[in-house]
């Protein structure tokens, strides 16, 4: 009987053992799959991956908290939780970075997305986009599956304050409209060389074709 009631302590033991073993390796493959991309190593910004997976090639699929739309999202950028804000499924707005070392390149965006009546207005929200970003000339009407993508682009040179030289910034910006039900994304893209003081060529039809890969990826 005692023989009986040892063997069964070590079958049970050897049991709970093997589910251990099981479930620890199950751990380690899971973190073993999780991308060394800073999307993914920064904590706030991967709760908004919608997979591990890239869609296309350096890119994600960001998925919004308010679940009213995806978008590409590069895999090395990381979201601002400062900047971030969000009320329940009709109001978004962040800010997210991406800096290209190799390059000596800086990209910045702003997001802001609505889901109410007043995103049907397509000139309020062409004047609410011009005075946060200072654009003052006409915007071109692209059309995107569902979406209109009123689109405008610009550049300025400012003067570095600390290195005097001067400084290219390259900005891109959009109305992105649903033609489907009143929601709206307003869409800010700006790229500049990170540091200042290092040598730093921005291609401009790469960014530009960057820029409208991204805002014509929103899918509502």
């Amino acid at each position: 009987m005692i023989k009986k009631f040892i063997k069964l302590n070590l079958a049970i033991m050897l049991t709970l053992t093997a589910g251990c073993g099981t479930d620890y390796a199950g751990k380690v493959e899971k973190q073993e799959a999780i991308p060394e991309t800073e999307a993914f190593k920064n904590e706030f910004t991967r709760e908004f991956m919608k997979s591990t997976e890239e869609t296309e090639d350096g890119f994600y699929t960001f998925e919004s908290k308010t679940k009213g739309y995806t978008m590409l999202f590069p895999v090395d950028a990381t979201i601002s939780s400062a900047a971030y804000d969000y009320q329940d499924d009709y109001f978004e707005t962040f800010n997210f970075g991406e800096s290209v070392d190799k390059e000596n390149l800086s990209r910045y965006f702003t997001v802001t997305y609505e889901d109410k009546p007043s995103t049907r207005d397509v000139e309020f929200n062409l004047e609410l986009l011009t005075e946060h970003t200072g654009y003052e000339s006409e915007f071109k009407e692209i059309r995107a599956g569902d979406n209109v993508i009123y689109y405008g682009k610009g550049n300025k040179e400012l003067t570095h304050k600390e290195t005097n030289k001067k400084v290219k910034f390259y900005g891109y910006l959009a109305y992105i409209q649903s033609q489907k039900d009143q929601e709206g994304l307003h869409y800010f893209y700006e790229t500049t060389c990170r540091k200042a003081d290092k040598p730093c060529e921005i291609n401009e039809q790469v960014e530009e074709e960057r820029a409208l890969l991204m805002m014509k990826s929103i899918q509502f």
